[in-house]
């Protein structure tokens, strides 16, 4: 009965799977039809031209061949970056100040990438002007929770859209992984591990390039500050703004957000009960921790334990543990599609294990077809701002717990952390 029970399971899963794949070419394929001439592509705007913006802009290049999107305008408080991106970009109009980016009627999508202080005003600003995003992660700063619930409140009120680029969300296995689970495969989940390790410092990742930029006409200052700490200029915090608490988290929010947010979807989670993070600086020279751990209980479970260094490279695979089996993201031995995908592992007698090889994990640029689909569509994108708020806040309260040296309790009727 039980095996019997299995083959039923796979059956409506290979139904499930190849479904998703059509969903996917069904959308390229419509995106093309719909864009059949240059005045139907959308205009996509880049706030924040540094390195990640560039990827961003190589992407919508690529796809300004296929009459899906182009780039428009693009707009950076430092004039050396900005005019090379509006060269690489074709021309794209420039701009000093976000606002007037804003203001320009051929910006449909507008794309962020500044520094983590500054997603969620430009998320909003952009929203209130009638654009649809795609904002880096992490959605926030850690220290602007607040933000980050107005985010989602101002796109439920201008009914626009916002993707988060967590580019780890962009796989296509995952609805068949959330039927298995609601089905039962591996019972109840209870306990969750999810890490980032890797061998390198952010601020080598970071160069500087011109140590002799000073604010002036090149350089806003103020603009970069926005509501951080009013400080003296300071080229390093300038140009390597994530070795600073002031503008970024750290692992938490810069690496961890990665391996946690699918997690978080997969299982359908909530905002947690209470979080504990830890960590320490122990090898670099920064004010953010290069060892980050993050354990955050959700009521009636899971536990999910988040673990990170940025002193060993050597991977430690994603497990979700049910009371009747196991879920890992693990190499596929043997498996000739692909070496990395998902196990799906049930313990119960005559029960058989799946494997699904990677069908986009990690691809941006499946992140952004999907939102342009949504754009067109209206649907919500598969790393949309309900998603993405939920998933802030035990990162965030792992920042605080592990500043604080003290528990991160959540209150779920004001959505608000307590510390205790």
């Amino acid at each position: 009965m039980a095996q019997n029970g299995f083959y039923v399971q796979r059956r409506d899963f290979m139904r499930t799977a190849a479904a998703s794949g059509l969903a996917t070419l069904a959308s390229s394929a419509s995106l093309r039809a719909a864009s059949t001439s240059p005045n139907e592509r959308l205009g996509v705007g880049f706030i924040g031209t540094g390195a990640r913006s560039r990827a961003h802009q190589e992407i919508i290049l690529e796809f300004q061949k296929q009459g899906l999107a182009e780039p428009v305008a693009v707009c950076d408080v430092y004039r050396p970056r900005l005019q090379d991106a509006s060269r690489f970009c074709g021309g794209a109009k420039m701009y000093d100040e976000h606002e007037a980016l804003l203001d320009d009627p051929n910006v449909d999508v507008v794309c962020i990438a500044s520094p983590d202080r500054h997603h969620a005003p430009q998320t909003i600003d952009a929203l209130r002007a009638g654009k649809d995003v795609y904002c880096e992660k992490p959605l926030t700063h850690w220290a602007q929770f607040d933000l980050a619930k107005q985010v989602a409140d101002v796109a439920r009120q201008t009914g626009k859209l916002v993707q988060v680029g967590t580019q780890h969300m962009a796989d296509d296995n995952y609805p068949a992984i959330i039927q298995m689970i609601q089905e039962g495969v591996i019972g109840k989940p209870v306990h969750v591990t999810c890490s980032f390790f890797r061998r390198g410092d952010w601020g080598e990742r970071m160069p500087i390039p011109d140590p002799n930029a000073a604010p002036g006409p090149d350089l806003n200052w103020e603009r970069f500050l926005g509501d951080a700490p009013k400080v003296p200029y300071d080229v390093s915090r300038f140009f390597q703004w994530r070795m600073y608490w002031d503008y970024a988290g750290g692992p938490a929010t810069d690496l961890l957000v990665h391996t946690y947010t699918p997690v978080f979807c997969i299982l359908g989670l909530g905002y947690p009960q209470r979080v504990f993070g830890g960590g320490g600086t122990f090898e670099f020279s920064r004010e953010v921790p290069d060892q980050c751990n993050i354990i955050a209980d959700y009521e009636g479970g899971p536990t999910v334990v988040m673990t990170n260094s940025l002193s060993n490279y050597v991977g430690a695979d994603t497990v979700i543990r049910g009371t009747d089996g196991i879920i890992t993201w693990a190499m596929l031995q043997g498996d000739p599609k692909s070496e990395y995908g998902v196990r799906i592992v049930p313990f119960g007698k005559g029960k058989q294990e799946i494997r699904l090889p990677w069908k986009g994990q990690g691809d941006t640029s499946r992140l952004w077809l999907d939102l342009l689909d949504c754009v067109r569509t209206r649907k919500q994108p598969k790393c949309n701002i309900e998603i993405a708020v939920r998933v802030q806040a035990p990162l965030s309260m792992g920042v605080i717990s592990h500043r604080e040296s003290k528990v991160v309790m959540f209150d779920q009727q004001e959505r608000q952390f307590v510390l205790s």
